[in-house]
């Protein structure tokens, strides 16, 4: 009879299991997708994670709370979908302290949440139904991992703590948390802000006090003069796959030896990152496939055009995430969850993909992808070094020069004038087609009248910068591509200073100068500082003058400013990863 369950054809089905995490007594809620098999075969198992403040997808023919509000499919959720109709065991989860899990949203402590996701396996590999048609390999199961943002560092904690996962795909997560959120312990309070309010939700406010503390210590920033607590930023640390590839934990706000061994995970990953993200950059990603890869994994790295991004200060269609539905693989354009799933039967059930996946690849536009061995740092693959200097007000004057700037009553004109006509196509867009036809994407209404405002506008508005050209570009098919490396003086009388500094585009027939892929790198003081730029990139056109741009203040990171005016004079060189399309 035995024998007969185990080589008996599977039908599929997706139902709802509640487990209690012995460690502690919380209970953990998922769905188990089971897939139809043949008799005699057996499928892996793809562990799917949602992102902050969001929810587990219910089923597989249901859409998860962050596609219903922000409009469109999500390509990690879409390809767990699809893995259920492919021949995988998929269980999505909801993460500790969200949806109908219990206990308090702790920010991804291995302790707690790293248990969770060990629970959860023990169950599959022991209790679930049909346990027996579980793919293994060398006695264990065969285990890949799926989800972005909060859904991607449950993949490199679990991956951490619990070496059963064979291959994961995070997408736009983090790295080192306390860098996330506060680089050089400048705090980003935009995205502070808007992580509570997108947990509160779904967490009914469970959320950890360390985010809560957190957000108050930004708004304190401009009378304190620092950032987060050692408290806080320890924890952070310590909540963060960096603390596994560095194998140690941050005590009093520095890094000592693990208490336990901490050791990096043996795991071989699909990488995706955003270039325009600006919560978690292009640079933690690479950090993440540079330690994995030292650990002696196999890893690969996609960087996308967009990912996390901040309403009204950043033009996307979507509200909090921005993903490209369609990527270059090879010589055509593929789904993106086509390529995730396509990565996991690579590495799940041996199936060779269609098309070579080059360790490092970067989508410049949407008709252009780029391939490398390694992403490019400084001059490593080719650029220039130059050098520059400037000047730059901070804190609270210049937020007073931004208003008296001379170009503020035509700067406001556009911005109103911009937001009207973008709305106004919205909307016809929307009334033309009587509410059918529209496609996943096109039902964001909310969150394209969200972001209709000019982003280029109120960023030039709100914080203006210093503009300080290195070159202008006289050919076709250049584009900056990697990560910029700097050794920058700052010098001035502001106390606390404050500055930050990204590439910068003026570009002829546009008043604004473009803030390349909005990444901004936060500086705190004054000195001598060696310091990798946000990676970016961007296609140049002929006529551009590609620069650097100081602000004193940013509105992504809102209140992390000098209260008292001052200048700052900056200076040094910057290696630009400039390169030649047409050679690459």
């Amino acid at each position: 009879m035995e024998q007969d369950r185990q080589t008996a054809a599977l039908s599929a089905r997706d139902y709802d299991v509640e487990i209690v995490n012995p460690h502690d007594g919380t209970v953990i809620v998922f769905t188990v997708m089971q897939p139809a098999l043949d008799e005699h075969t057996t499928a892996p198992l793809i562990v799917h994670g949602h992102g902050f403040g969001g929810a587990r997808l219910g089923g597989r023919d249901q859409r998860s709370i962050y596609e219903a509000l922000s409009g469109g499919l999500l390509p990690s959720t879409e390809a767990a979908r699809r893995a259920a109709n492919a021949g995988y065991f998929v269980i999505s989860f909801d993460q500790r302290g969200f949806g109908d899990s219990a206990g308090n949203v702790n920010i991804m402590d291995p302790a707690l949440e790293g248990a969770d996701i060990s629970a959860i396996l023990d169950w599959a590999e022991q209790d679930m139904a049909h346990t027996d048609r579980l793919a293994r390999r060398d006695g264990r199961p065969v285990v890949g991992g799926l989800g972005l943002s909060y859904g991607g560092g449950f993949q490199f904690i679990g991956a951490c703590v619990d070496n059963r996962f064979t291959a994961i795909v995070p997408t736009a997560t983090w790295h080192d948390l306390s860098y996330s959120l506060a680089p050089d312990n400048v705090i980003k309070t935009a995205w502070g802000a808007a992580l509570v309010a997108l947990g509160m939700p779904t967490s009914g406010i469970d959320l950890d006090p360390m985010l809560y503390r957190a957000l108050i210590e930004a708004l304190a920033s401009p009378l304190t003069g620092s950032g987060l607590s050692d408290h806080v930023a320890d924890e952070l640390y310590n909540h963060s796959p960096a603390s596994f590839f560095d194998g140690c934990i941050a005590r009093d706000g520095a890094r000592v030896a693990a208490p336990q061994q901490r050791p990096a995970p043996r795991v071989d990953a699909l990488i995706i990152q955003g270039v325009g993200d600006t919560l978690f950059n292009l640079n933690e990603a690479v950090a993440n496939a540079q330690g994995l890869r030292a650990a002696g994994n196999d890893v690969h790295l996609i960087a996308v055009r967009h990912g996390h991004s901040l309403p009204f200060l950043q033009n996307i269609d979507r509200i909090a995430y921005q993903t490209e539905a369609n990527l270059h693989w090879g010589d055509q354009r593929v789904e993106t969850a086509a390529i995730e799933l396509a990565y996991l039967d690579w590495k799940l059930k041996g199936i060779e993909p269609e098309h070579e996946l080059p360790h490092c690849t970067v989508i410049v536009d949407d008709r252009t992808g780029v391939v490398f061995d390694e992403m490019p740092h400084g001059m490593d693959a080719g650029g220039e070094r130059f050098e520059f200097e400037g000047q730059a007000v901070t804190g609270g004057l210049d937020l007073l020069l931004g208003v008296f700037r001379e170009n503020t009553l035509g700067g406001l004109w556009e911005l109103v004038t911009g937001t009207v006509e973008n709305s106004v196509a919205v909307l016809k867009r929307l009334w033309t087609s009587h509410g059918k036809d529209l496609r996943a994407e096109d039902t964001g209404v909310l969150a394209r009248l969200v972001n209709a405002l000019p982003t280029e506008h109120v960023d030039e508005l709100a914080s203006g910068g210093v503009f300080i050209s290195l070159t202008r570009i006289e050919q076709d098919d250049r584009a900056v591509i990697g990560i910029p490396r700097a050794q920058l003086e700052v010098t001035g009388d502001a106390p606390s200073p404050v500055a930050f500094v990204g590439l910068g585009i003026q570009r002829a027939g546009q008043s604004a100068t473009l803030l390349v892929n909005d990444q901004l790198c936060p500086i705190r003081g004054l000195g001598v500082r060696d310091i990798e730029l946000n990676g970016v990139a961007e296609r140049l056109l002929p006529g551009d003058e590609l620069g650097v741009l100081i602000y004193g203040y940013h509105p992504q990171y809102l209140t992390s400013f000098s209260l008292i005016p001052g200048r700052l004079r900056v200076s040094g060189w910057i290696e630009v990863p400039l390169l030649d399309l047409s050679e690459l």
